[in-house]
């Protein structure tokens, strides 16, 4: 006879099993977990980054598209410019705070106030040119304006630039 103990089939994990199967598991979720944080910082990046870029592509198309229909500068200085624009209003875009503002209307020609364009603007800067395409020497000389625009925020950095011709200069 045969002792019916020993003839019992087992069934289940070892201790042992169950901790490898644990261990395993484990790991492989920290791997997806790795991965999908840094799936949310590669987003967060790349979010940034067009945030800046659309900041400052809003900003110079703003300046840009006034002063293509501008009828001339009337201050010439590198950190601003004042304009009349094609409605002959008296047009005037600065960077205040670190934003860009811009005032359209009727006024003294004060840089103050006006309204904001873009935020976390770095720097702003115009270079003028006349007619044969050397330095302005006087405002209504100019004929061009080379726009640079540069928007920065937490290490993101987008820097644009543009020449305008005058239209009606």
């Amino acid at each position: 006879m045969t002792n019916p103990s020993a003839m019992r089939v087992r069934s289940g994990f070892t201790l042992t099993e169950l901790l490898v199967s644990l261990l395993v598991g484990v790991l492989v979720l920290t791997g997806v977990h790795s991965i999908f944080m840094a799936g949310i910082a590669t987003q967060n990046t790349t979010s940034l980054q067009t945030e800046v870029n659309r900041k400052a592509q809003v900003g110079l198309d703003s300046i840009v598209s006034k002063l293509r229909g501008g009828s001339g500068v009337i201050d010439a200085s590198a950190g601003r410019v004042w304009l009349l624009d094609q409605e002959g209003r008296n047009c005037r875009f600065w960077v205040s705070d670190g934003m860009l503002r811009r005032y359209c209307g009727v006024s003294n020609g004060s840089y103050s106030g006006g309204e904001r364009i873009a935020t976390d603007v770095k720097s702003l800067q115009f270079t003028y040119r006349d007619r044969a395409g050397n330095p302005a020497t006087a405002a209504d000389l100019v004929h061009s304006v080379i726009v640079l625009l540069e928007v920065q925020r937490a290490g993101h950095n987008a820097r644009l630039q543009s020449t305008v011709r005058l239209r009606n200069k």
